[in-house]
């Protein structure tokens, strides 16, 4: 593979990455009272599981729990050569659960009979 080749699949799979979506999670986060005090809370609980707030929160429980609406950023694990969606529905499960995640079901070839991703978040 030349080095051209190289630097082509290393541009796209920047590209790529940084197109990916984020996800939506509800991370519990204790009793919350009000706007205010989800202001305080919810911010520090995205930035614990590295994501963002999306300014939404509710409670749960009465007086006991409430979650906060977490944008939780995909991302990508290397997977090795992945040979088509069937293979890739055996392999990328069991990656995104040794990540502590979940697949997203979107994979791709990097490199081809080499390596493929699979997108977890």
């Amino acid at each position: 593979m030349t080095i051209l080749h190289r630097t082509a699949i290393a541009l796209t799979l920047a590209a790529t990455s940084a197109a990916l979506p984020a996800f939506a999670e509800n991370i519990e986060a204790g009793p919350i009272w009000n706007q205010g005090h989800a202001n305080q809370v919810c911010p520090a609980v995205a930035q614990a599981h590295g994501g963002e707030w999306t300014g939404h929160w509710w409670t749960t429980v009465p007086n006991e729990m409430s979650v906060c609406q977490i944008q939780m950023p995909a991302r990508t694990v290397e997977a090795g050569p992945i040979w088509n969606q069937q293979h890739a529905e055996q392999v990328c499960p069991a990656i995104a659960h040794s990540h502590g995640a979940e697949w997203t079901g979107h994979w791709w070839t990097t490199v081809w009979n080499e390596m493929s991703v699979c997108q977890i978040r």
